[in-house]
């Protein structure tokens, strides 16, 4: 029988790796035979009454393997746990390996079979398990494939910039995937942004810019929030794509850049069209295909299993009582907000040196986010001041609240950040 420490091969890709939501088969060496829902990140497997699967098989070990999701969270790996009689994958005897989609996995004289529909799973930043989901990012797929614009829309958090870059790998691009976010820049700057300048165009451009259309060239140009868009680019904009020429502020020459359009927002964008702020004619232009992320409270599955991933994050479990509290709460700010929740609820649990987040640990909140006042509102320099607040507090939403990250995303010292987040008295309402 061949032994190996660490099996690589040919499972090592992630998308062929057992995946969250996919169901398998179990075949004990005593008893009927039975489909088991992965729906935990960690499984033990054995004899031992306290294993998640017991076997009641002679030639098994009381707790025989471990069987958890790996930390990129890219499928599932199984762990010899120094059995009697070793753990086999599809006949060769592993300690630890890679768990595959499709195989068998045999613990003494018991089998778990994998039979995981290939749609189930991760999808690059997306950890899928509702049957919705996956019918969604199935179709998703095809669009990709085909050269046409596509519209996502969904609330804040949703996910919508995960699929934009699932769109830009299978669609096989080589260019780069080139994200935009049409709410961090109003006026003359989103035009700079968007077309980029010439050295000297305008007041501060001592260096040229080429801009997020001429920087997509041969890959995917991923508007966000594309409502926010002024109304003087929405017409370079349609005009740019559809000629696929770009002329920078400051040029009188155009440049040719061919690239995949992905836009999204979490405003309703017809209403936009109809109340004027929006031009109807780049509105169908960017529609070609029209993609709704529904709210993280209409998918029960990936809610649990995302949950448990970031709790299993910080090594940690939950209580049967937090994890229907978790099921209960409509989440707004869908999958940011439950991160954040998870990390604080995390923090308390260590905090009280526990290994699982009770409900005690689990406060469900909203941010603070201080009000301009009238006075504020007249003053130039307090309305710039509250850009860069706005602008502080989307990073941190897309950090997970994670200082040091949002630091490092930004380009400022973490410091300057605290004294920032200081100055315009930046706090989350959910105390630590």
């Amino acid at each position: 029988m061949r032994k190996t420490e660490w099996l690589r091969s040919p499972i090592s890709e992630k998308a062929q790796r057992l995946q969250p939501g996919a169901e398998v088969r179990f075949c004990p060496y005593a008893g009927r035979r039975r489909r088991i829902k992965i729906w935990k990140t960690e499984y033990t497997i054995g004899t031992d009454p306290s294993c998640d699967i017991r076997l009641h098989d002679p030639f098994a070990s009381g707790v025989h393997a471990r069987m958890r999701l790996a930390p990129d969270g890219g499928g599932f790996e199984v762990e010899d746990l120094d059995s009697k009689n070793g753990v086999l994958l599809n006949g060769v005897r592993v300690r630890r390996a890679f768990v595959p989609a499709r195989g068998t996995l045999t613990f003494g004289r018991s089998m778990l079979r994998m039979e995981e529909d290939e749609a189930a799973g991760c999808y690059g930043g997306l950890l899928v398990a509702d049957e919705g989901m996956r019918e969604l990012l199935k179709r998703v797929r095809t669009a990709a494939a085909a050269d046409v614009p596509i519209l996502i829309l969904g609330e804040t958090g949703t996910g919508k910039e995960e699929i934009a870059r699932l769109v830009h790998e299978w669609s096989g691009r080589v260019g780069a995937f080139v994200p935009f976010n049409a709410a961090m820049a109003g006026g003359s700057l989103a035009e700079s942004e968007l077309f980029g300048h010439t050295k000297g165009a305008f007041t501060g451009s001592q260096n040229a810019r080429l801009g997020a259309l001429r920087t997509a060239h041969n890959g995917t140009l991923f508007l966000d929030e594309v409502a926010d868009i002024p109304p003087e680019a929405q017409v370079k904009l349609l005009r740019a794509l559809e000629g696929g020429e770009v002329r920078a502020l400051g040029s009188d020459r155009a440049e040719t850049s061919r690239f995949r359009l992905v836009a999204a927002t979490s405003q309703p964008l017809e209403g936009r069209v109809n109340e004027g702020s929006f031009r109807g004619d780049l509105f169908w232009r960017i529609a070609g295909f029209t993609v709704h992320i529904p709210p993280l409270r209409a998918r029960p599955d990936d809610l649990e299993v995302l949950a448990r991933k970031f709790a299993s994050d910080r090594n940690l479990a939950w209580s049967d009582e937090a994890i229907a509290k978790v099921k209960t709460h409509s989440w707004p700010g869908n999958v940011r907000e439950l991160r954040s929740a998870v990390d604080t609820a995390a923090t308390r649990a260590q905090a009280d040196g526990a290994q699982i987040i009770s409900s005690e640990h689990l406060v469900l909140g909203r941010l603070l986010r201080p009000a301009v006042t009238a006075r504020e509102g007249n003053d130039p320099a307090l309305r710039l001041a509250e850009l860069e607040r706005r602008w502080i507090l989307d990073a941190l939403d897309r950090n997970a609240w994670s200082r040091s990250h949002t630091a490092r995303q930004l380009g400022i010292a973490r410091s300057t950040l605290h004294q920032k987040m200081d100055r315009y008295r930046i706090r989350s309402a959910i105390a630590p």
